[in-house]
């Protein structure tokens, strides 16, 4: 199987996952989040020039990344996301020394994690992109509704941490960091003319 095909088939049966009418559905954790992902780690990986191998590992770690989102609470998807991904490649008859390298991109994802390797950096900021965009003025509502839908709580104090999350955020790349560096110095900026406003 080439990497190219390998990378189809991973697209394919999340989007399906994601796709499903029997499924949940969530204002931010969904297709569309998984497909920009899968987007932005290509463009990344693009200007890397890394080998097929890497676009590979860093594509199918991108489509996989949040299916655990869907099959349970927010801790641990990352877990459950490495557990889908690896039935899907043994199932497929993806190499085996694929699975690590994806793994380890998956689960460089959760919030706080260092990565250790180019691939792992090239995730983690294809996952925290729109941090450096006008998107994240629909995401920070997007995300607030999401997680009050799953814990059944009222957040009064969500945009305080959000500025905290973007002030004390990285981008790993080179790349990233000069695209999108002003980007997310203006959201923080936003985020402080929100949380001035709702102290008038």
């Amino acid at each position: 199987m080439t990497y190219s095909v390998l990378e189809q088939k991973a697209g394919k049966i999340v989007t399906q996952v994601f796709g499903s009418p029997h499924g949940v559905q969530y204002p931010y954790h969904n297709l569309q989040h998984t497909q920009a992902v899968v987007a932005h780690a290509k463009q990344i990986n693009t200007f890397y020039q890394l080998e097929e191998r890497d676009s590979c590992i860093i594509a199918v770690a991108a489509w996989f990344h949040d299916v655990g989102q869907l099959t349970g609470d927010i801790g641990g998807h990352e877990e459950r996301s490495v557990a889908f991904m690896e039935n899907f490649l043994s199932s497929v008859g993806a190499p085996a020394e694929l699975i690590q390298p994806v793994k380890d991109g998956i689960m460089a994802t959760r919030l706080g994690t260092l990565p250790n390797t180019m691939n792992e950096k090239i995730l983690c900021d294809a996952d925290t992109w729109h941090f450096g965009t006008p998107y994240f003025h629909e995401t920070e509502f997007l995300i607030k509704k999401e997680i009050e839908i799953r814990t059944g709580r009222i957040f009064e104090k969500w945009h305080e941490g959000s500025l905290e999350l973007l002030k004390n955020h990285v981008y790993f790349t080179e790349y990233a960091q000069l695209l999108l560096a002003k980007g997310k110095q203006e959201n923080i900026e936003w985020l402080k003319s929100l949380i001035a406003g709702q102290k008038l």
